[in-house]
């Protein structure tokens, strides 16, 4: 995963939110929206194109070599993809799943190197994203999708058919979910932290409404939501 954004109603209230609130440190503010490298490699972003143009919600950026070949060959086992996009730093292919969430194929052409934000830390600054996926509505679909249409290799499956995980080639974790309490399409992600009951204690001290920890046995969870309704999990692996 090249990026994991978020596209919000309100850059100023979003970088707020994941800035102050989370902790998490810029590293580059523009007009449109915001770019958060994190200690793990990975990249976070918000935007909003000012247009209308793209409904607020999660997606995320899959890397590949070559973007028109990439999109060539999706299409022709019946993904859909419009013509790529070129842009002066990358070329993207925007596609979309069974459930209309929204990904795209993304080649990058040069490393993009913005001036930097000031450097702000607070204690709750996340680590980096241990998770990033869509909420679906029928798994087995989305599953073949992601294996058959992307060719995405699937690395764990829920042994009630609720989802599955596909470990990607850099070590990023994307996965597909089902689950009556959650929207039938939507993207999420979990941010990991160090401590969650610490975590969460401190962003309640900020004023982020957000539920205690649950213990899977493998980690701890908190729920919470962006400004914009996007669902975000506090993450610890145990």
């Amino acid at each position: 995963m090249d990026l994991v954004g978020a596209t919000v109603s309100d850059v100023p209230r979003s970088l707020e939110f994941y800035r102050d609130a989370l902790g998490m440190v810029p590293s580059a503010i523009h007009e449109q929206g915001a770019e958060f490298e994190l200690p793990d490699g990975t990249t976070f972003g918000i935007w909003n194109p000012g247009d209308g143009s793209f409904p607020v919600g999660c997606s995320i950026m899959f890397t590949v070599a070559d973007a028109r070949a990439a999109v060539e060959l999706y299409n022709s086992r019946g993904a859909n993809i419009p013509e790529p996009y070129d842009s002066p730093v990358c070329v993207m292919g925007m596609g979309k799943d069974p459930d209309n969430n929204g990904y795209i194929v993304h080649q990058r052409k040069v490393k993009n190197d913005p001036v930097p934000a000031p450097h702000v830390t607070t204690p709750t600054s996340v680590n980096g994203i241990d998770w990033a996926g869509y909420f679906v509505s029928d798994p087995k679909r989305s599953i073949a999708y992601y294996h058959d249409v992307l060719g995405m290799a699937t690395t764990a499956a829920d042994p009630q058919g609720r989802g599955a995980e596909f470990t990607l080639a850099d070590g990023s974790t994307f996965g597909v979910w089902h689950d009556v309490s959650t929207p039938s399409s939507g993207g999420t992600l979990m941010f990991a932290v160090n401590d969650a009951h610490a975590t969460v204690a401190q962003l309640r001290e900020r004023g982020v409404n957000i539920g205690d920890p649950q213990d899977t046995g493998g980690c701890y969870m908190a729920i919470t939501a962006d400004p914009d309704g996007i669902p975000i999990i506090i993450h610890q692996r145990r």
